[in-house]
C-alpha cells in the first residue's frame, strides 16, 4: 500500500488520528508501543506506531483531501479529478447527501474547511467558461443551489484556498495571477484584488501572515494592510507545499521539488524607528536520513502535515511511501538578528529534549535526531545553552587556532589525534588504509612492506610465567603505533616520562606492562602515590603488581582480580591485571575496556593480534564508532565515507554542527570535500556565522578553505563592474598594456573598456575614481599605484538595499548624523540595517 499513498494529514481537533490517501483513503489512530493489535498486512506502517482504523473506497485516486475541524468524529473532503466533491466520516452507511457535483465537469483544484464553522467548506474548481470556480457549502444544509450567493469566479481558476483565521474571509489564488479575498460576513459578499503570480500554498500563520509561492518564490503577506507583501524569499528550487507550524508563532516550512530537506523560516517582524522591518533564518533538516543511509534516494519529500497541538511534531511522506512521525530537533543554528539580539528559531532547552517525546506519538525512526547521547556531548552543555556556546567557540576561533581553551577533553583528545594523522601523511589517512585491512594485497610492494615478523617475548626473570606472548611487528604496524601516540621501543623511556610529566601516571604503567616492564610500572605507580590526591588505589596496585610473581593460570589470582575489577575505577589500572590474567592470547578484556582511548586499544591490537584479528578488530571499531557517533573512529576510517558517517552520528547525537563543519573543511578537503553532507555542514555553520554578523570569520573560513584546496593563489573573482559594459573597472584585472596606460592618466572617471561615466559618489558628486589624484606620487614615501595605495576612506561603498553609495569617508560622515539614504528621493534607512551606533564610528582614513 505504502507505493500508492500520495498524501497525508493529522485531523486537527482529533489528536491521535491522521488520514492516508492515494489510491484509497485510510484512517490510523497512534497507539502505544506497547498496545499493539492485529491488522491486515497492507495497512500496516513499518514506521510508526499506529493501528488501521478504517478505509474508504468510493473516491480512488483523489485529486485532493483536507480533514474537518470537528471534534467528536473524523470527517474528511474528497475533491475528484471529475470534479465531484464527497464528504465522509468512514462509516459504513452511505450518505449520499454528502456528495456535490458541479454543473460542468472539471478537476477539484483545492479544499478548505472553515475552522470557525466546522460545517462550512469551500471548494476551489478548475476554468470553466459561464461557470464559477468557487463554491461555499454548508454540509449541514445540504447541497449548494445552482445560483446565489455561494458561488464566486465565474470563467475563473481557484488554484488554492484558506480561510482567515479570525473573521469569514476566504482568501483565494486565481487565475496564476492574483490573490482574491472574499468577506462573507455580510449577505453580500466584498472581495478585494491583489495582483501577484504567487497564487499556491496559500496558509495563514497563527498571527495572522498570510503566504503563497510559485515556482522558487515565497510571498509574504499581512492580512491587515495586504495591499504590499511584506517579504519576498527566494529559493534554489521550485515549491512543492507551504505550510506554518501551529504550535510556532511565525515558523514556516517548505518542501521542495525532488529534495529531501526540510526547509524551515523563521519569520519575524521588528520596529525600527516607527517602521516594521521582516526578517527571516532559513535552516534545513534531513529527516529521513540517518548514519546507516548515505543516500538520499528515495527519500525524497512529497507531503508534511503539522500536528495541531503538540508542540513541533509533524508527518511526513517521502517518494517511496514512507510514513515518519517527526519532531524538530534542537538546532545549533539558533541566531538572532543584527536588531535588537532578537532570538530566532528557538528550540526546546537541550536538558529536556529526551522528556517531550510523547508516549503515544513515535515510532522507530522518531527517535532519529532527537535523542542525546551524553557520551559523546559534553557533560556542560547538558547545563548550558548549546547556541551560547556556539557563540563563544566561534568569536575564539576554533577551528581556525590550534589553542582551544573552550574545548572539552573528549574534543581535545579528537583534534589532537586528527592533527597527529594529519601532521604525518598531510592528508587524513586512516589506520584501515594504513594498515591495507580491505585492501587486495598484489601490489609487490606493498607485499614487501606488510611482511609481518613475529615474535615471542619474555617475562621479566623473577616472574614464574609459563605462558609466552607473541607480539607482531611490520612496517605498517610500525606506522600506525606511531600515529596512535606510542613511541617505538628505543624512545620508550622518553614518551613514558612525558606522560609522567603530564600526570598520567596509570597510563605510563599501562603501557610499561603492556611491554612486560612491571618493575618500572610499579615504580611509576609509586610516584604515582606521592603525586595523586587519592593514593590508595595507586599503593594498593602496585603492590598487587610486584607480587605477580606466580604462574599467570593459577585461579585464584584470576578470580580476586575479576572481583576487584568492579571496585577499581581507574580503566587503566583495570587493563593492567586484565592483561596480566588473560589466557590463550584472548586478550578481550583489555581491547573491550572503553574506559582507555580508542588509540591505545588500537596500539594494543597492532602489537598483540595477528592479521585476521586486528583486521576484525579494526572493522568492528569502525562499525561501533558509526552507531555511537565517536568521532575518535576518525582515526580509524580517515577522510573515506565511513569517516563521514561517523561525522554523520555524531551531528544526530549531539547537535554540534559547528564542530562537524570544521572537521570537514581541515580534514576533508580532498577527495570527498564535494560530498552533498559536508557541503550541507559547512553551508549551515556559514550561514549561522552570518546569521549572528560574524563576517570576519566566515572570511577567515573561506579563505582557510580555499588555502587548503589549493597551492596556487586563486584568481580574482570580485571586482567593481562597469554598469553598461559589465567589465571590470579596476587597474588590477586589465592588462599590463592597458594598466600602464591607464597609470599615466591616473584617473578612473570612466570605464577603461566602453569608456561610459562611472557612478558618482552621493555626497561629494564626483565620479568614482577622481579621488585617485588626489594623492601624488611619493606621499609617503610609496608611488602612487592606483586604487591599491589609497585608505580605506577613499574607497567606493553602497548600500545592498537602495544601491546608492558613495566614498566611505563621506557615507561615514554622513551616517554620524542621520540615519536615511543621502539621496533626497530615497527613504531608505541604509544604517539601520547594520545595527551599528553611529556613535561608534572611527575615523578609517
Amino acid at each position: 500500500m505504502s507505493a500508492n499513498i500520495h498524501g497525508l494529514f493529522w485531523f486537527p481537533n482529533l489528536a491521535d488520528k491522521f488520514v492516508l490517501w492515494g489510491q484509497e483513503i485510510t484512517l490510523y489512530e497512534v497507539r502505544n508501543k506497547t498496545d499493539r493489535q492485529a491488522e491486515p498486512v497492507k495497512y500496516r506502517l513499518p514506521n510508526i506506531s499506529a493501528n488501521f482504523l478504517a478505509t474508504e473506497n468510493r473516491y480512488q485516486y483523489a485529486r485532493v483531501v483536507q480533514p474537518s475541524y470537528h471534534k467528536h468524529r473524523p470527517i474528511i473532503a474528497v475533491g475528484l479529478g471529475d470534479g465531484k466533491v464527497g464528504v465522509c466520516d468512514f462509516h459504513d452507511v452511505v450518505d449520499n447527501s454528502w456528495e456535490y457535483t458541479p454543473r460542468q465537469q472539471r478537476m477539484c483544484l483545492s479544499l478548505a474547511w472553515n475552522e470557525l464553522d466546522t460545517n462550512v467548506l469551500a471548494i476551489g474548481h478548475d476554468r470553466y467558461r459561464s461557470d464559477s470556480c468557487i463554491t461555499i457549502w454548508d454540509i449541514e444544509h445540504g447541497l449548494p443551489k445552482e445560483s446565489g450567493p455561494n458561488f464566486f469566479g465565474v470563467s475563473e481558476s481557484a488554484h488554492s484556498l484558506c480561510w482567515d483565521k479570525n473573521h469569514r474571509v476566504l482568501i483565494a489564488g486565481m487565475n496564476q495571477k492574483q490573490i482574491k479575498l472574499f468577506d462573507l460576513r455580510q449577505n453580500t459578499a466584498t472581495c478585494q484584488s491583489i495582483q501577484t503570480k504567487t497564487v499556491y500554498g496559500l496558509a495563514v500563520a497563527p498571527n495572522g501572515y498570510l503566504c503563497s509561492f510559485f515556482d522558487s518564490i515565497i510571498m509574504l503577506w499581512d492580512l491587515r494592510a495586504i495591499d504590499r507583501p511584506l517579504k519576498q524569499i527566494q529559493s534554489a528550487k521550485n515549491h512543492l507545499q507551504l505550510s506554518w507550524c501551529p504550535t510556532r508563532s511565525s515558523l514556516l516550512t517548505s518542501l521542495q521539488r525532488e529534495s529531501p530537506y526540510i526547509t524551515l523560516y523563521d519569520i519575524r517582524c521588528v520596529d525600527v524607528e516607527n517602521s516594521r522591518e521582516v526578517y527571516s533564518v532559513k535552516k534545513q533538516l534531513l529527516p529521513f536520513h540517518t548514519k546507516y543511509h548515505g543516500s538520499h534516494k528515495g527519500y525524497t519529500l512529497t507531503a508534511l502535515s503539522w500536528h495541531n497541538t503538540d508542540f513541533e511534531r509533524a508527518l511526513l511522506l517521502s517518494e517511496t511511501g514512507n510514513v515518519m512521525d517527526f519532531r524538530l530537533p534542537i538546532s545549533i543554528l539558533t541566531a538572532s538578528t543584527n536588531h535588537k539580539k532578537l532570538p530566532l528559531l528557538l528550540q526546546r532547552p537541550l536538558s529536556n529534549a529526551s522528556q517531550n517525546t510523547p508516549a503515544n506519538g513515535s515510532g522507530d525512526f522518531a527517535t532519529i535526531g532527537t535523542t542525546i547521547n551524553s557520551h559523546i556531548i559534553d557533560s556542560n552543555l547538558l547545563k548550558e545553552d548549546l547556541v551560547k556556546e556556539t557563540r563563544e567557540r566561534a568569536l575564539s576561533d576554533y577551528g581556525l587556532k590550534t589553542d582551544a581553551k573552550r574545548l572539552s577533553a573528549y574534543l581535545k583528545n579528537v583534534w589532537f589525534s586528527l592533527a597527529n594523522l594529519y601532521r604525518m601523511e598531510e592528508k587524513l589517512t586512516g589506520l584501515k588504509t594504513i594498515l591495507g585491512i580491505g585492501i587486495s594485497h598484489t601490489s609487490e610492494a606493498f607485499m614487501n612492506t606488510s611482511r609481518i615478523e613475529s615474535h615471542v617475548l619474555q617475562w621479566p626473570d623473577f616472574i614464574n610465567n609459563s605462558n609466552s606472548l607473541i607480539c607482531y611487528r611490520s612496517e605498517q604496524r610500525d606506522k600506525a603505533l606511531k600515529l596512535c601516540g606510542w613511541a617505538f621501543e628505543q624512545d620508550l623511556e622518553r614518551f613514558i616520562s612525558t606522560l609522567c610529566e603530564n600526570k598520567e601516571y596509570s597510563r605510563a604503567a599501562m603501557i610499561y606492562v603492556f611491554h612486560l616492564k612491571i618493575l618500572g610500572a610499579c615504580d611509576i605507580l609509586s610516584k604515582a602515590v606521592d603525586q595523586s590526591r587519592d593514593p590508595s588505589m595507586f599503593r594498593i596496585a602496585a603492590i598487587a603488581l610486584s607480587s605477580f610473581n606466580a604462574d599467570r593460570s593459577v585461579a585464584i589470582w584470576r578470580n580476586q582480580r575479576s572481583m576487584a575489577n568492579m571496585q577499581i575505577q581507574d580503566a587503566h589500572l583495570r587493563t593492567i591485571f586484565s592483561f596480566l590474567t588473560t589466557e590463550n592470547e584472548n586478550y578481550d578484556s583489555v581491547l573491550m575496556e572503553e574506559g582507555i582511548s580508542l588509540a591505545d586499544r588500537v596500539a594494543f591490537a597492532c602489537k598483540y593480534l595477528s592479521e585476521n584479528k586486528l583486521s576484525d578488530y579494526v572493522k568492528l571499531q569502525i562499525q561501533k564508532s558509526i552507531e555511537k557517533g565517536d568521532l575518535n573512529g576518525l582515526l580509524l576510517t580517515g577522510e573515506s565515507h565511513d569517516g563521514i558517517n561517523i561525522l554523520q552520528a555524531y551531528m544526530d547525537s549531539t547537535f554540534d554542527m559547528q564542530t562537524v563543519a570544521l572537521i570537514a573543511i581541515n580534514y576533508f578537503h580532498r577527495d570527498l570535500y564535494n560530498d552533498q553532507r559536508i557541503q550541507f555542514w559547512i553551508t549551515s555553520y556559514m550561514d549561522c556565522l552570518n546569521s549572528w554578523g560574524f563576517w570576519e570569520k566566515r572570511a577567515e573560513l573561506e579563505i582557510k578553505i580555499a588555502n587548503l584546496r589549493s597551492s596556487n593563489r586563486p584568481a580574482r573573482t570580485v571586482y567593481l563592474s562597469c554598469n553598461f559594459c559589465s567589465k571590470s573597472v579596476s587597474n588590477a584585472s586589465q592588462d599590463d598594456r592597458l594598466r600602464t596606460a591607464s597609470s599615466n592618466v591616473n584617473k578612473l572617471s570612466s570605464c577603461p573598456s566602453c569608456r561610459k561615466p562611472l557612478p558618482r559618489c552621493s555626497l561629494c558628486l564626483l565620479h568614482m575614481g577622481t579621488t585617485l589624484n588626489t594623492f601624488p606620487a611619493g606621499e609617503d614615501g610609496h608611488e602612487s599605484l592606483g586604487w591599491q595605495s589609497k585608505p580605506f576612506s577613499r574607497w567606493f561603498s553602497w548600500c545592498q538595499t537602495c544601491r546608492h553609495g558613495g566614498h566611505t569617508e563621506h557615507l561615514m560622515q554622513w551616517f554620524r548624523q542621520n540615519s536615511e539614504c543621502p539621496v533626497s528621493s530615497c527613504s531608505c534607512r541604509c544604517f539601520d540595517l547594520d545595527a551599528i551606533n553611529p556613535a561608534t564610528l572611527h575615523d578609517l582614513s
